[in-house]
């Protein structure tokens, strides 16, 4: 039978699936700074998104934001009080000029953890309002091409508590306990990458398909002809063992780090076997995933890991976990 502990490392698309980088349009910081400002009160945008490249002036912290989501449902955002943003941080252009950013909490978790002081990273934001400070930017996500380099963590004994990607009712998979944020995750058998899902929100429309923030799907396949995906989810940074973020089409062995567990220390982990019966009927993952390659592993319904055995499974006989 599977067992918890083979996921901790005791050692050393559709736009409506993923975040939509495409829809930022590139833009200047000293650019947006450089825009004409009202000699009082404000000018409601409507939310015009950038990608920007900057370098994180100060990891902030706590920030009024009551005028913004105020601004934000004046030009017509939904769902505006359901939106956790009590944060904000400092960027430097590269002409030196500073700006106050807000940035969404869930984003927040992970930027100033991965970013140190200094850092370059892309920001990317919604333009909310212009007032006589500036330009009013949300941050709803970030990438930064040199990572922080991890802490010098030891993982504690896996165990099970709620990682909240789903109601506990329709919970498709398990979630293990890393004992501490960065503690490495490996995987449980040899296989390929077949998906990465780099955006820590991760939205999507189908329930047991989105919802779980960054992630990693593996495809592993059997002497006996099983196919079996494995996916590991509420991730940290995606770095493997050389300190890499996981690409498509690269093999990792059994208990290879892949990844690392975030601020919430909790890692979600599917199981899903390619067997008959087991492919979903959902007309809406039809209509949504149909023909998209690295969606194809969410076609089949994950299995309790508890209850599975993949050694069975794959016709290998019973190992040492």
């Amino acid at each position: 039978m599977f067992t918890l502990l083979a996921l901790v490392v005791l050692s050393g698309h559709r736009a409506e699936a993923a975040f939509d980088y495409a829809r930022y349009k590139e833009a200047g910081l000293d650019d947006l700074l450089a825009l004409p400002r009202p000699a009082k009160g404000v000018d409601i945008k409507t939310g015009a998104p950038f990608k920007l490249e900057v370098i994180l002036a100060s990891a902030g912290g706590p920030c009024q934001t009551g005028f913004l989501k105020k601004s934000m449902a004046m030009s017509g955002f939904d769902q505006v009080e359901k939106l956790g943003v009590s944060n904000c941080i400092t960027v430097r252009s590269s002409k030196g000029r500073e700006l106050k950013v807000f940035v969404q909490d869930i984003v927040y978790g992970f930027l100033p953890r991965e970013v140190k002081v200094g850092g370059k990273l892309t920001l990317y934001a919604v333009h909310i309002y212009t007032s006589a400070e500036g330009p009013g930017l949300l941050v709803n996500e970030f990438q930064t091409v040199q990572p922080a380099a991890p802490a010098q963590q030891q993982p504690s004994e896996a165990g099970m508590a709620s990682c909240g990607c789903w109601s506990l009712r329709d919970h498709p998979g398990i979630d293990v306990d890393a004992g501490t944020e960065g503690a490495p995750i490996g995987v449980m058998e040899d296989g390929v990458v077949v998906k990465v899902e780099a955006a820590d929100q991760a939205p999507a429309d189908l329930p047991l398909v989105g919802g779980c923030g960054r992630y990693v799907v593996l495809k592993h396949s059997y002497p006996n002809g099983a196919v079996l995906f494995t996916r590991y989810a509420h991730l940290g940074r995606l770095v493997d063992g050389k300190g890499e973020m996981p690409a498509v089409g690269a093999r990792f062995k059994r208990g290879e780090k892949i990844a690392e567990a975030g601020p919430g220390k909790i890692m979600h982990f599917e199981l899903r076997p390619v067997a008959q019966g087991n492919a979903t009927v959902d007309s809406g993952w039809t209509k949504q995933y149909d023909g998209i390659a690295d969606m194809e592993w969410s076609r089949y319904e994950p299995v309790d890991p508890r209850k599975f055995d993949p050694d069975a499974f794959g016709g290998l006989g019973k190992r040492g976990k």
